[in-house]
This record gives structure tokens, sequence and C-alpha cells, in this order.
């Protein structure tokens, strides 16, 4: 018998078409023009997935400006394998 396999919410091709119609926008009014769009069609949940998605970029930077990121990679050695 054939398990269903639970699709990731966060991963659903509504959140991604989402998060690209929200960053193509023009300008910062017609982005949050659209965000109220998206909301209103996909819902509060998947609208929060949404904005995470468009978020995470800073969340990177920040956290590569961090001084645990920069002692991390100052003491980070890959391992070889020969």
């Amino acid at each position: 018998m054939k398990e269903k396999i639970k699709q990731l919410e966060y991963l659903h091709p509504k959140v991604i078409a989402s998060a690209f119609y929200i960053h193509s926008g023009e300008d910062l009014k017609d982005q949050l023009e659209r965000i109220k769009v998206v909301q209103k069609e996909i819902g509060y949940k998947l609208a929060t997935y949404v904005m995470a998605l468009l978020v995470l970029p800073q969340l990177m930077e920040r956290a590569m400006k961090s001084d645990d990121y920069i002692e991390w990679t100052e003491n980070y050695r890959p391992r070889t394998i020969n």
C-alpha cells in the first residue's frame, strides 16, 4: 500500500510564486499592495511562509556578520578524504 507523502507547505508552488510576485513589484508601495493580495488569496499561514522567504536574504546577511559566524568560519577546517 502506498503511503501519501506529506507535502511541505512552505515549499508549495503557491508560496514560491507568491514570493516572486511580491519581490518583482516596482516599488515599496506596489509590493505592499501585492502582499495584501497574496494574503487574501492564499491565507495567513501560507502568506507567512512567503514573507519568511522574502526576509531570508537579510537574515542570512545579518547572521554572516555576527561574531559567532565569523569565529566559526575562522576555525572551520574542511575534512578531506585521502
